[in-house]
């Protein structure tokens, strides 16, 4: 598999990105610009670590009781790495409709330093709306089926809207008796919005999960020019074995599918490429344990059952040796790490 910018022929799967030109503190009265290290400071809530079903899980962690049994939020993505020294874990979820009523996407941030009660907090992702009365924020609208996390970015994958961007460092803290949206005390906008060039298009991708390539020749990187170079991998969920897993580059505004290719996987919920060895999650249903595909592309070899019950995305930590997921099924949700050496 080459490193070079190219699309497949006869798939129209560039992406092309729009930004905002707001700066959040000063349109949002009554908001302040936190970031990432505000959330971390007013991280209220605990996890507790146990041990989660699988064999391929080394350790677990479950959420309060309020988000376990929740049936509005489900967890979906996973990224992991530091800040400022800090290890975390960013977990997407998304809000099934009640009443009518749409909540859209959310970000949880675990602070991982605790290894038996990890601290968190939940941050609602938001898009900023211009109306009579001034800017209104309205919830992100997305799956949030996986993450990507490289230094202040954080790309959500979006089905087949695209990708969402939004920078960590833009995350809000309401005050003064402003509340966001839902009684939310942090939010994110949404700083940009890849989107495909022909929407319309039979053969678009449909970006059901997403994180960022990972190993010795891979990674972000900057050219000459200043311009950042990430690698991503994405897929493709649905209830057949037809659908396709992908790497790309996103370059700037543009978005590249590099290459594109069907493991014959059924339910693939998440994928991760690390050092040339791809991983693919796929689900069987509520009561029966998730498969762990792994190996070359060409020659993925099937781990039947080793994951816990409904697993979604996946995301590799390099420093760590770490392969994470989380599970969404209610009352036996898990965030949950795995050991590269294992798996390989």
């Amino acid at each position: 598999m080459g490193n070079s910018l190219r699309e497949p022929q006869g798939e129209p799967l560039e992406l092309r990105a729009t930004h905002t030109d707001r700066t959040p503190a000063a349109v949002l009265p009554g908001f302040s610009v936190v970031g990432l290290g505000g959330v971390l400071a007013r991280a209220p809530y605990r996890a507790r670590a146990g041990s989660a079903p699988g064999s391929a899980v080394s350790r677990g962690f479950r959420w309060r009781l309020a988000d376990e049994w929740t049936g509005r939020w489900w967890p979906q993505g996973i990224a992991v790495g530091e800040y400022e020294g800090i290890p975390l874990a960013l977990v997407s979820w998304y809000a099934q409709p009640k009443r009518g009523v749409r909540q859209g996407a959310r970000i949880t941030v675990v602070d991982l330093r605790d290894r038996d009660r990890p601290r968190y907090r939940h941050v609602l992702l938001v898009e900023q709306r211009d109306s009579d009365a001034g800017v209104v924020l309205d919830p992100v609208l997305a799956h949030a089926g996986g993450i990507a996390w490289s230094g202040d970015r954080l790309l959500v994958a979006a089905t087949f809207d695209g990708i969402r961007e939004f920078r960590l460092g833009d995350i809000l803290r309401s005050g003064h008796g402003t509340r966001g949206p839902f009684g939310y005390d942090f939010v994110l906008p949404q700083h940009g919005h890849h989107r495909a060039v022909e929407p319309h298009a039979k053969d678009r991708m449909r970006y059901s999960f997403l994180t960022v390539e990972s190993g010795d020749e891979a990674g972000p990187a900057t050219d000459d020019a200043g311009l950042l170079h990430l690698p991503l991998v994405a897929g493709e969920y649905h209830r057949d074995d037809a659908h396709r897993i992908a790497r790309l580059m996103m370059s700037g505004e543009r978005t590249l599918v590099r290459e594109t290719h069907v493991p014959e996987i059924a339910r693939m919920q998440g994928v991760a490429l690390h050092d040339g060895t791809w991983f693919v999650s796929a689900s069987r249903g509520e009561r029966r344990g998730g498969d762990l595909w792994s190996g070359p592309i060409d020659a993925l070899q099937q781990h039947e059952g080793v994951l816990p019950p409904g697993p979604e995305a996946l995301a590799v930590w390099p420093e760590r040796g770490e392969l994470w997921s989380v599970s969404e099924i209610r009352g036996h949700r898990w965030l949950y790490s795995m050991k590269l050496a294992d798996l390989a």
